[in-house]
């Protein structure tokens, strides 16, 4: 677990980055231990995409793509709640039970903002409990 805990701190470096360089700004909606909800203006989401592709790689789900069939049969996109077409996901598999996940998700009530959430799934119960106490204050 140990190993797993210092994969995630340094992905969760990528936050700081978005703070410092592309002034995203905590999102109150974000309530959960695991997840970091950030704001940022539309228009800084394709200059930060290679600091995010750092840290995670590739897209999983690029902006543009259809997601039909993966909001229907993929476990880590139904995880996450979905994904609409103008959305990005990016994935990082931590542990077979763990992947670290970061998505825009564009405002449809002001497409001039995007959430930017940084989380974790997890497929098991206790490693949750565990992780939330060894990680908290890091999102």
């Amino acid at each position: 677990m140990q190993e797993a805990i210092k994969k995630i701190k340094e992905a969760l470096q990528l936050i700081d980055e978005l703070k410092r360089q592309f002034s995203v700004r905590r999102h109150p909606d974000g309530c959960d231990k695991l997840l970091y909800t950030g704001i940022a203006e539309s228009n800084v989401i394709e200059k930060l995409m290679p600091v995010v592709e750092k840290k995670f790689g590739v897209a999983y789900k690029p902006a543009g793509q259809s997601a039909l069939l993966k909001n229907w049969f993929d476990g880590f996109v139904k995880g996450v709640g979905g994904i609409r077409s103008d959305q990005t996901l990016f994935r990082l598999d931590i542990t077979p039970e763990l992947i670290m996940f970061c998505a825009f998700w564009p405002w449809g009530s002001e497409p001039v903002k995007t959430s930017i959430r940084i989380g974790l799934m997890c497929s098991d119960e206790e490693l949750e409990k565990k992780l939330e106490k060894a990680l908290q204050g890091c999102f």
